[in-house]
Parts: C-alpha cells; structure tokens; sequence
C-alpha cells in the first residue's frame, strides 16, 4: 500500500498527508468499508487514477469516493512535495498549506470543475464518521423531515458523548450539519435549518430509548 502511495507522490509531485496514508496503510480497509457503506470507495493501488474521465490529482486533488447513486463524490486536496519540488502538471489553484489531517470535500462527479463543499474538518472525521455509520444497526429506528426541538441538540449534548459533525451530505440528500452521539445510545441527526432531514437512534435499552425520541419529538415504533 505504501509503494502504490509512494509512486503516486512520484508520478505528481503533490504529497499524500499522513492521515490518509494510515488510511490506506490498513489492509482491506477500504474494502470492508465498500461493502458496509454501499458506496464506490478507491482502494489504495487505485488512489490518483480519474474516474470516470476526471483526472483529479490533474486538479491537485485525491478522489477517494463516490456515492452509490453518483450524487457526489469525496476529495482531498493535496499539498506540493516537501522539498519545493513543482507539481509535474499546472494546478487550478495555489497548493494548500501542508497539514497531516486535511479536510475532505464534496464534488459534484459530472462536473469536473465543479464547486467544492466542506464535508469534514479533518480526514480522520471522514473515516471515523464513515466507519461508525456502517456500524448502525439495521433494527435502528428512524425517521425523516422532522421538526427539531429547539432544546435537542443541548439535551443530547449534556447526555450522550459527541462526535465530530460532518457536512453538507445525508446518506442521499444534502444538509448543514450531521450529528453523531455515542454511548448508550447511537443516534444520528442531519439537519437543514429547523428539520431534522434524517434521524437514526439505535439502543438496546427501552428507558434509553424512550428517552432520546422524547428528546427528539419523535414517536415510539409500534
């Protein structure tokens, strides 16, 4: 993984940051994501290759998914090699400032130029997001286009342990923010200004649960 990650730096004089290296640096990683995630995930030996006629690292950027209904697609931008070395090929735009955990962004996968909206601070929110959410139950329960209770979010907060938000994509619609929660319960919410466009909640615990959707303004599963 770390010669096909090796030869990609070599062939475009960008650098791979150190988050995504450990990314692809697990073995089957990317597979077993593939599978649980249901999208098009780019494996490490594929990783600056275009897809689908866009070469992105052309562009200063490292594709490493696309949504299974080919609504979006995931990139990071890469920075020039350490050493000052020129890029083989003029970028679009100036190389960003050199970080090991850079953001992720969405692209629109039929537009090659296409605006980029921040999906995630840092890569390794990306993949711990990305990971978690395979990991939701499918006995989860869940909901659509719901109003937010304005004391919600706080509520959880004070509850359950958060994780980093992500960005601007639901699962298969867009959004403001997505909220994760763990602990005794696994709850995801993605909003859009006062709806809750998507709202998942997986416990084991009846009380934990009654609590949550009671929090949410969401009715008990019949």
């Amino acid at each position: 993984m770390t010669a096909a990650i090796d030869a990609l730096e070599r062939r475009s004089g960008l650098r791979v940051p150190a988050a995504v290296r450990e990314w692809y640096a697990v073995r089957d990683a990317s597979a077993w994501l593939r599978e649980r995630r249901g999208n098009v995930l780019v494996d490490a030996h594929d990783l600056g290759r275009p897809l689908n006629g866009v070469d992105y690292l052309g562009r200063g950027r490292l594709a490493t998914e696309t949504d299974c209904q080919f609504c979006c697609r995931w990139v990071v931008r890469l920075p020039a090699a350490r050493d000052g070395t020129q890029p083989l090929f003029p970028l679009p735009q100036p190389s960003p400032v050199e970080v090991d955990d850079p953001p992720v962004f969405l692209v629109d996968p039929e537009d090659a130029d296409s605006h980029e909206d921040r999906y995630a601070d840092r890569f390794t929110t990306y993949v711990l997001t990305s990971v978690w959410d395979a990991h939701l139950p499918a006995e989860a329960v869940s909901d659509f286009d719901r109003p937010l209770p304005p004391d919600a979010l706080p509520t959880l907060r004070r509850r359950f342990p958060e994780l980093p938000a992500t960005y601007a994509w639901a699962g298969n619609q867009d959004c403001e923010a997505m909220y994760r929660f763990d602990g005794a319960a696994r709850i995801l919410l993605a909003v859009k200004g006062p709806i809750m466009v998507y709202a998942v909640v997986a416990t084991d615990d009846p009380a934990t649960r009654a609590e949550v959707l009671a929090t949410l303004g969401l009715a008990q599963p019949s």
